[in-house]
């Protein structure tokens, strides 16, 4: 097995192949690992057989390929699972190149960009499999005339991410400053996700005095290169004199204590596939505000684990003030209800073993047509 990946910087997307390659069953799988960046914000120990950097730290490139290339030779691996565009359509090509094993490619957020739609069609026919996290992706793609594709739910650690006894939360929220009713996103700031409308509904709540005094919001994740939708939610910040009530930090490597220590985590995107931070928010015990947008697989029940609203300012104002509003039992039971849902959905055992079952198949397939050949 090569899994080829961007990097292992903090994101749903990189934290599930993180996940697969630490849990896949070592005694029928011999697992390496291609990244174009050595970049690591989540600190797994992997354990891969090797660890290949193609040194194209900007993302994939002529150059990623003619490397990938060499690698597949190499290796002579049976599969290459790929994520994101264009790893995927790399992956296909390298593997066509090299005349050796086969291509899994994996797509993991909706709203495709027209370049990614473009590149799939081109290469789709070199693969051997499309996974995808989502109905919502699968759905989509069949739109643009992609078929073949394969859902397999993320997993979510529930050992790793869960409810923190009461003194190792308080430790925990002192230690990442939280203090009042903090609702924290947990997202990279980008347009997708939606940090804007999070601004403009706080400055609305307290503009109308409808916003509790200790209440806070944290902004947590990375800034994407050369960003100007962070300078503008920085700008917005400062220009609706709000800047004592949400903050930035950098991402954090224990994401699940900056969950668990939150009141309630926040995700009004304006698009998703399937949101790992919202299951693991939920897998802590800690409740989900969500936009429709980012629960199209039904993840967030309403009212019941968390919270389902729009992607307005006032959709999330409104959601925000629905939490508030809730005593501290009440929010604690959303939590509890959170926990069980994904605990019984979204083991990591389950998506494993989902993804195992296809590249068995891929294998039986690839033994076949060799016997067929000889």
């Amino acid at each position: 097995m090569l899994y080829f990946v961007g990097s292992f910087e903090q994101g749903g997307a990189e934290r599930q192949v993180a996940e697969l390659v630490k849990n896949m069953p070592r005694a029928r799988f011999d697992v390496h690992v291609a990244v174009c960046n050595r970049g690591d914000q989540f600190g797994y120990d992997l354990s891969p057989r090797s660890f290949h950097d193609l040194r194209t730290p900007r993302g994939p490139s002529a150059a990623t390929l003619v490397a990938l290339v060499r690698l597949v030779r190499a290796l002579d691996p049976d599969i290459v699972h790929a994520v994101h565009d264009p790893q995927n359509s790399y992956a296909r090509l390298a593997v066509t190149l090299a005349r050796r094993g086969a291509a899994i490619g994996s797509l993991r957020c909706t709203r495709l960009p027209e370049r990614t739609i473009r590149r799939e069609r081109l290469t789709h026919g070199l693969g051997a499999a499309l996974i995808v996290n989502s109905h919502a992706i699968r759905e989509e793609l069949a739109r643009a005339r992609i078929s073949g594709v394969e859902v397999v739910e993320n997993g979510v650690d529930g050992s790793r991410f869960a409810p923190l006894d009461l003194p190792t939360r308080m430790a925990e929220r002192a230690r990442f400053g939280i203090d009042g009713a903090t609702f924290v996103v947990p997202a990279r700031i980008a347009y997708q996700k939606n940090q804007l409308a999070v601004v403009r509904a706080v400055a609305a709540l307290r503009s109308r005095g409808t916003w509790p005094r200790i209440a806070r919001v944290v902004f947590a994740g990375r800034v994407e290169t050369h960003s100007d939708y962070a300078r503008c939610v920085d700008a917005s910040i400062r220009k609706l004199n709000v800047g004592d009530v949400i903050r930035r930090i950098e991402p954090v490597r224990d994401a699940e204590h900056l969950l668990a220590a939150a009141d309630a985590t926040l995700l009004p995107s304006h698009f998703e596939g399937l949101p790992n931070v919202v299951l693991e928010s939920l897998a802590c015990g800690t409740p989900a505000i969500v936009s429709h947008a980012a629960n199209v697989d039904g993840l967030v029940r309403d009212g019941v684990t968390g919270i389902v609203t729009g992607d307005t300012h006032e959709d999330v104002g409104h959601g925000m003030s629905r939490f508030l509003a809730m005593s501290m039992g009440e929010r604690a039971a959303l939590g509890m209800r959170g926990r069980g849902d994904v605990r019984a959905r979204f083991g990591i055992a389950r998506m494993v073993d989902g993804t195992c079952a296809i590249y068995d198949r891929i294998l039986r397939t690839g033994i076949a047509r060799r016997r067929e050949a000889a």
